[in-house]
């Protein structure tokens, strides 16, 4: 049986069981919180109301890096810190986490000067321990305009190339999903919590809405923490104690265009002339733009995108690089996230707003957590989860963390000598299965040493997919993450676990109707979750 088959089996279980900690909350911090705690021998159970990383989680800029831009703000304590958790995420997923030239060009009046830009990024390599081959480089203008040559009429005066990593979001968070429950972690998708269950002032769990059956279950655990994103403040206004209104919500928005149409030589942060930075980053024959920052009080689900976010980002591109015409009717796809930022006392503009994270006690027992970025996520958990240790080092013999060192599902391949070697071992097998070089790669980059289980998959193709029209090396990867990823809905697999909806949206769009079919087929699906499932993602792709 499948996960999707297994839910309710799920629940059930989990009924008769009292966890060490529930953690609330499916995205990056979640799952890492979920991962930490359980690796330390908590009994962990994790809950999210939708899918896997379906909020902030997989609509971030899609980079681990440390901030470069928060040195203004003088946040040394926090560049340092995830800085150095660059090298950390890179070592325990280095399939997904990959080292990212990036082209800082200084402009003549702009908001930051070449002494400014080569010391930030001095500082930067400093407090983030990059490697010497990693270290800032200062480009001279022929230089910097060699490097990018479309920044060519712009009054360019020099450039700073520095690294980041580029990463995917969805991608890391599915790992660390997997790897917890690898661990022995309870992981419950489409479950939703209303309410937090208390006993004489004490949170002892949770009650749940299996959003599949509308069918209630009472969840228990020694320690409860809400891990929700977007989402913290309205379940912590069930809690009497805990504090309330303490987030704000800013989004951002990043658009996507063919690379024809944008064909940037490598990654670029660029001044926009309003204060703030924007990337423009390439990835399979895309550029991707990003990000806007404005706060935000609307539907936490789907933010969805303005004509002013698409306007505002087009004339960024054309302000820095005055040779691109691009036009709104350019953006293929987007994404909209919304940032769960602490808020301050003083009013600040959107971009001036801590991103440090900060935790939350009730008196109640309740813990929240919230702020942060998703380089640091890891510290973040750890911070969290030696709380819930402390409190629980009578009940379970528990480590210290193990995060550090403790490689994801799929990180397992420097015994290969490394990523591009790992490829170079694996595409004449997948090539054997009729895969092309492209494809071939793009499976090994997204499921790395795991790639031997999507193997499986191709030689076992399901012989109830033989009228479905999609091909074989496709259906070997639905297969895959049904029985591996947690996959229950269309979006699961077309938006999160392969991102086709972003950066192949015409070809997502074209294989969609078949891969619902197939995937009613796979999980067994009546003909009326079947309606219902592709009228969802038809009403998706209208949004």
């Amino acid at each position: 049986m499948n996960y999707y088959q297994q839910r309710a089996a799920l629940l059930e279980h989990a009924t008769q069981v009292e966890y060490g900690l529930i953690v609330i909350g499916g995205g990056v911090t979640g799952c890492g919180i979920a991962l930490d705690a359980q690796s330390r021998g908590i009994p962990t159970l994790l809950i999210e109301m939708h899918d896997i990383a379906s909020g902030t989680s997989s609509r971030s800029t899609k980079l681990i890096h440390g901030g470069l831009r928060y040195l203004k703000q003088l946040e040394f304590g926090l560049v340092k810190e995830t800085g150095r958790e660059r090298a950390v995420v890179h070592h325990l997923a280095p399939h997904i986490t990959i080292p990212e030239p990036m082209l800082l060009p200084i402009i003549k009046g702009g908001s930051m000067p070449k002494w400014m830009a080569s010391m930030g990024t001095l500082i930067y390599d400093f407090l983030a321990g990059v490697k010497k081959s990693e270290r800032r480089k200062v480009l001279n203008k022929a230089d910097t305009l060699a490097a990018e040559p479309l920044l060519s009429g712009l009054n360019v005066t020099g450039g700073i190339r520095y690294y980041e990593y580029r990463t995917d979001d969805a991608r890391l968070t599915m790992a660390l999903a997997c790897t917890a429950k690898a661990q022995g972690t309870t992981v419950l998708t489409y479950t939703k919590v209303v309410k937090l269950m208390y006993q004489a002032g004490e949170i002892i769990g949770v009650k749940v809405i299996d959003r599949f059956t509308d069918k209630e279950y009472i969840l228990k655990s020694e320690e409860v923490i809400n891990a929700a994103g977007p989402w913290v403040d309205s379940i912590d206004e069930q809690d009497a104690d805990i504090r309330k209104n303490k987030l704000v919500l800013t989004k951002g928005v990043h658009i996507v265009v063919d690379f024809k149409k944008f064909p940037i030589q490598q990654a670029v942060y660029f001044d926009v002339g309003d204060g703030r930075m924007v990337f423009a980053i390439p990835r399979e024959k895309k550029t991707y733009i990003g990000t806007t920052d404005t706060k935000y009080t609307g539907d936490y689900k789907e933010p969805g995108i303005e004509e002013a976010d698409k306007t505002y980002l087009i004339g960024c591109i054309r302000t820095a690089f005055p040779g691109v015409t691009l036009t709104v009717a350019d953006i293929e796809s987007y994404w909209s996230g919304l940032r769960p930022l602490i808020r301050q006392r003083d009013s600040k503009s959107p971009s001036a707003i801590s991103r440090k994270d900060e935790v939350f006690q009730s008196a109640t027992g309740l813990l929240s957590i919230a702020g942060g970025k998703l380089t640091g996520y890891r510290k973040m958990a750890e911070r969290i989860v030696d709380i819930v240790a402390e409190r629980l080092k009578l009940a379970y013999d528990i480590d210290t963390c193990q995060t550090e060192f403790h490689l994801l599902s799929g990180g397992d391949i420097a015994k290969h000598g490394g990523l591009d070697t790992f490829i170079a071992e694996m595409l004449p097998v997948l090539k054997a299965f009729g895969l092309d070089t492209n494809t071939a790669a793009r499976m090994i980059r997204l499921y790395g040493s795991n790639i031997h289980l999507y193997e499986a998959e191709l030689k076992h193709i399901d012989e109830r997919l033989a009228s479905i029209n999609l091909p074989d090396w496709q259906k070997a990867q639905l297969q895959y993450t049904i029985k591996h990823e947690f996959v229950c809905k269309p979006a699961d697999f077309i938006v999160r676990r392969t991102a086709d909806f972003y950066f192949r949206r015409a070809e997502a769009e074209q294989y969609a109707s078949e891969l619902i079919k197939a995937m009613q087929l796979l999980l067994g699906w009546t003909d009326q979750e079947y309606a219902l499932y592709n009228e969802e993602w038809l009403l998706f792709l209208k949004k």
